[in-house]
């Protein structure tokens, strides 16, 4: 289980023919059908330089994230962002194992046993009597929790190779004295210093037309480049195109209501918990809840026993009162068991996922029809219109096939077809008649030209498209960027402007000319945060004398800032310890942006021959399995 092994086929003396033929084998082997294996193509949707990203593993880990944000997560907008994000980190994970390998780095069964052990350890719910619970033990309480020993062996061997990769990294680079030297003035010189800063006003600027803005954009044309560009032809949706239909009159109404019930009715009850785990801990738990009720039974106060012996935490401070809650805002067990009781019962002992709990319920109400009314009713007409949205776009997604036009079926429909303009994998990217786009803009770049969505939902309405072109890496005519082309004009005129006049100002009349200053007094420069990170601020407030100004800059933020140095207090020297200490934390510090770096050039050369998935795909570079990832989707996308 903790080894990995790698096959590398080496020996220039071997016949052509035999290389041919092994050549010709693998190739065999590799395109044949798997008979389900987990190599099979449709499981591996990713291969970097030789290793493979499983189906499983990006569904283990998008059922992590699923898990981590609960309720949060609306899985029929968010499934194919969360799929590729899942990709992506994984497809990550593999090129830092890749230039791990790269480097030398080796990583022992024994390193990783015995940090898998040191980090076992940091929970106590591993330990018993002070030692390691056994490996079955330990796996049954890491399922609960979707993950397995074998997942943490894994994530484990990658973080010992990773820190050793920076060891290495930061070994190799050299600090001299200059260097630390003004890292040490950096963070021990103190200063004392007055500051104005300017902003420049962009919206001040007026549109110069399309003959300058063309100017800008001939001038500096690969500032405006944008990555691959894609059009669709898509039909929405939305509730206006069913006028009246959707809205639900009283009798559905009352009847909706009979059926949800449960939604409206509120519990109030206060419980005691006794923390369970395993199958032996729920044994122990429900022993001392029957010991406990019996207690109960007899007169003993209840909120006084949760106090003194619940193990919810919150017992302290509440004495384990939960207040009015709804069933489905609790444990389905939890709920349950206190659904069943009466008002003023003490329930039997109930497990939930939690441990077991003894359960008082305190009071019980139900909203009447009249207080929901309005609430049901706009709940049935959102119900109505997912139903009928969906099965109005699915007729024509089914009427089209997987790579037919759009028109002719929509128009059966009564829909318009719209053609939408280039549209980037950006944020904010807008899509007209509609809005923000960012919801569908992972599917758009994931499908293939010519096949059409799933149906999705898109801010208040549905959605269904066909990714129609894909347009390359290109500077866009004006028409389609002018936004952008005349954002860029304004904040260059606009800083022109401003410097111009502080220049001006600053020469006639002083720091104090270009406006109200603020005043710092005695700090270090690396408490001044991001503006010090400029390297021209950082430079000036350095080496500009006392008593007088610095030069106007400009700030990682894009306003314009001066300065004048009212007294500096010389940082102490370094002994060898405190020396010692600042190295190591530069040579990390840098050693970082080295090996970031080198993931992204080993990911952009990996890159260089997408969807190329034979000898290339498996061994020397990064392929993404674009068609299984798609029917991915629509598996997920019919299993909801």
């Amino acid at each position: 289980m903790l080894r990995n092994f790698r096959q590398v086929f080496k020996g220039s003396q071997t016949p052509m023919t035999v290389v041919m033929g092994v050549v010709l084998l693998g190739m065999v082997a590799y395109l044949a059908p798997s008979h389900g294996s987990s190599e099979a193509p449709d499981n591996v949707l990713a291969r970097v330089y030789g290793r493979d990203v499983l189906r499983r593993e990006v569904e283990q880990k998008v059922a992590d994230t699923v898990r981590r944000l609960g309720k949060q997560v609306n899985l029929d907008t968010m499934g194919a962002y969360l799929q590729n994000q899942a990709l992506e980190s994984l497809v990550g994970q593999k090129l830092a194992e890749e230039l791990a390998e790269r480097h030398g780095i080796v990583v022992t069964d024994a390193e990783v046993a015995n940090a898998l052990e040191a980090r076992l350890r940091m929970y106590p719910i591993f330990l018993q009597n002070g030692n390691l619970r056994g490996t079955s033990e330990i796996n049954a309480i890491l399922k609960e929790s979707g993950t397995s020993l074998n997942i943490w062996e894994k994530e484990v061997r990658l973080e010992q190779a990773v820190n050793k990769l920076k060891a290495q990294a930061a070994a190799s680079i050299p600090v001299d004295e200059a260097w630390i030297a003004q890292e040490n003035r950096v963070r021990n010189e103190k200063l004392s210093f007055e500051s104005v800063t300017l902003s420049p006003d962009p919206a001040a600027v007026a549109d110069p037309g399309d003959a300058k803005l063309q100017a800008l954009l001939s001038a500096s044309g690969a500032r405006f480049q944008v990555g691959p560009r894609r059009v669709i032809q898509y039909t929405t949706v939305a509730p206006s195109d069913f006028g009246n239909s959707l809205q639900p009159d009283d009798a559905a109404i009352k009847a909706a209501y009979e059926s949800r019930q449960a939604q409206y009715l509120e519990l109030k009850a206060s419980h005691i918990l006794f923390l369970a785990k395993s199958d032996a801990e729920y044994l122990e738990a429900t022993k001392k809840a029957e010991a406990l009720r019996e207690k109960l039974a007899t007169g003993q106060d209840f909120n006084k026993a949760a106090l003194e012996q619940s193990q919810d935490p919150s017992a302290k401070s509440n004495q384990g009162e939960l207040g009015w809650f709804k069933l489905a805002t609790m444990d389905k067990a939890f709920s349950e068991g206190a659904k069943a009781l009466k008002v003023g019962e003490i329930s039997r002992p109930v497990r939930s996922s939690f441990g077991i709990h003894l359960i008082k319920l305190e009071g019980r109400k139900t909203k009447s029809l009249d207080e929901v009314k309005a609430e049901l009713s706009a709940q049935l007409l959102q119900d109505r219109f997912v139903a009928r949205a969906k099965d109005r776009l699915e007729q024509i997604r089914k009427s089209a096939g997987a790579k037919g036009d759009l028109a002719a079926p929509a128009r059966n429909q009564n829909l318009k077809v719209q053609v939408s303009a280039p549209l980037l994998d950006e944020p904010g990217t807008k899509l007209e008649g509609v809005g923000e786009a960012d919801q569908i803009l992972s599917e758009v770049f994931s499908l293939k030209v010519g096949q059409v969505s799933k149906v999705v939902s898109l801010g208040n309405r549905y959605i269904l498209f066909r990714v129609q072109e894909e347009r390359p890496v290109a500077v866009p005519p004006l028409k389609e960027i002018r936004d952008r082309v005349l954002a860029a004009y304004r904040t260059e005129e606009s800083r022109r402007v401003a410097l111009e006049a502080a220049k001006v100002k600053l020469q006639s009349g002083g720091l104090k000319a270009l406006g109200t200053t603020a005043a710092q007094e005695n700090v270090a420069l690396a408490s001044l945060g991001e503006l010090t990170q400029h390297s021209g601020i950082r430079r000036a407030l350095l080496d500009t004398p006392v008593g007088q100004t610095t030069s106007l800059l400009w700030t990682p933020d894009g306003k314009l800032w001066a300065a004048r140095i009212t007294a500096r207090t010389p940082a102490p020297s370094l002994n060898f310890e405190a020396r010692h200490a600042l190295v190591t934390e530069l040579q990390g510090r840098e050693s970082i942006k080295l090996l970031q770096a080198e993931l992204q050039a080993l990911d952009t050369r990996g890159r260089l021959k997408p969807g190329f998935s034979s000898l290339w795909g498996r061994f020397g570079g990064i392929w993404v399995n674009l068609e299984a990832m798609s029917r991915t989707r629509t598996v997920q996308a019919e299993d909801e």
